[in-house]
């Protein structure tokens, strides 16, 4: 009997206290929600960064023009008069190797050719004269006719033991010194002509149809200072890079100072005049900072909706300097809450204030 008492006791305690602990939560969840959290907040598509974003690009400045000059016969190499960053005028000699061999050879081409040059002549005046038959004229005549042409490949030989230069340019490079085996095509100097250069860029296959030939692009290198250069885009590849979704563009540029040297890394960017959204709205640009991410990877901000929060799933862009672009889940006029965000969740009492307060 006394502990059929007890459990009732027990029970009506139990009782009580989740009575109580209802209470008390339903109290502190009242609190909670009457509480309000004082809120800054952005215009959406009202700040300059939405209208005036820049799409920018890391690159490299290459040559407009370089070439590999290299020998077309071989031998030895006997001197390259011309050192790394030496300005050289078009055929002007800038490698030479030794060409005895090649002499000795045209010498007795040549001699060749006086023989059989000889020989065609004494039997054409007997051929006139009607002593010897025709087929014998048109043999010595075809004799000296390839004698004459061996001659001419052998002083080619000769020739080509001088390297001149193709063009007017800078030596930016020496593969061989005086005492080097030369073989045709391996090179022996890198000509460049940095008149005009171009900034080499990787783009994205997501937005390499943004960029067509002809557009202008303003290209900063950090090493000549803040000075923005104005270049044109110059070319496009169609197929990507091997192995990657990476396309790559040429801004051509001028160069007249001949300041910019290949090798410059440099930043291009493009006025966004059409790369906004697919439906052809404009980019909105917000803080980074103020976008959230759930456990499960999807991105959110908050917008003022009235007196209150409101949690609003989004899809993000391309990075600029002024912030990240949004693809979906905001519009124009949306009341971006980018100040106390971190303490609010869904419908949490918000009070917007100004800067001044």
């Amino acid at each position: 009997m006394k502990d059929k008492y007890l459990r009732v006791i027990l029970k009506s305690v139990s009782i009580a206290i989740v009575l109580l602990a209802a209470v008390s939560c339903g109290s502190e969840e009242k609190t909670q929600t009457n509480k309000v959290i004082k809120i800054k907040v952005l215009n959406v598509g009202s700040n300059p960064a939405s209208s005036n974003a820049q799409i920018e690009y890391n690159g490299t400045i290459e040559s407009d023009v370089a070439i590999n000059a290299s020998f077309q016969v071989s031998g030895t190499v006997l001197s390259v008069p011309v050192r790394i960053g030496d300005f050289v005028k078009k055929n002007q000699l800038i490698a030479q190797i030794d060409g005895t061999v090649y002499t000795s050879q045209y010498e007795q081409q040549l001699a060749q050719e006086r023989l059989a040059k000889e020989n065609y002549e004494r039997i054409n005046n007997v051929f006139q004269k009607g002593s010897i038959a025709e087929i014998r004229m048109l043999e010595a005549r075809s004799q000296y006719e390839q004698a004459q042409a061996a001659a001419k490949m052998s002083y080619q030989n000769v020739r080509h033991a001088k390297l001149y230069a193709p063009m007017d340019g800078y030596i930016s490079d020496k593969m061989m010194e005086a005492g080097d085996l030369a073989q045709p095509g391996l090179p022996v100097v890198e000509l460049v002509n940095i008149k005009t250069v171009k900034a080499v860029l990787a783009i994205p296959d997501s937005e390499i149809n943004n960029i067509t030939k002809g557009d202008t692009a303003t290209v900063v290198v950090p090493s000549l200072g803040d000075m923005d250069i104005s270049g044109i885009v110059d070319e496009i590849s169609i197929q990507s890079d091997q192995g990657s979704p990476v396309y790559t563009a040429y801004v051509k540029l001028n160069n007249a100072e001949k300041k910019i040297k290949p090798g410059m890394t440099c930043t291009v960017s493009f006025k966004n005049s059409k790369s906004g959204n697919a439906d052809g709205k404009p980019t909105i640009i917000i803080p980074s900072e103020s976008i959230a991410v759930t456990e499960d990877g999807k991105r959110f901000v908050y917008v003022a909706n009235g007196n209150s929060a409101d949690r609003r799933y989004v899809e993000t862009g391309r990075l600029y300097d002024s912030g990240i672009a949004i693809t979906n889940g905001l519009k124009k006029g949306d009341q971006l809450i980018v100040s106390g965000y971190h303490k609010l969740t869904q419908s949490t009492t918000v009070e917007i204030i100004n800067d001044s307060k």
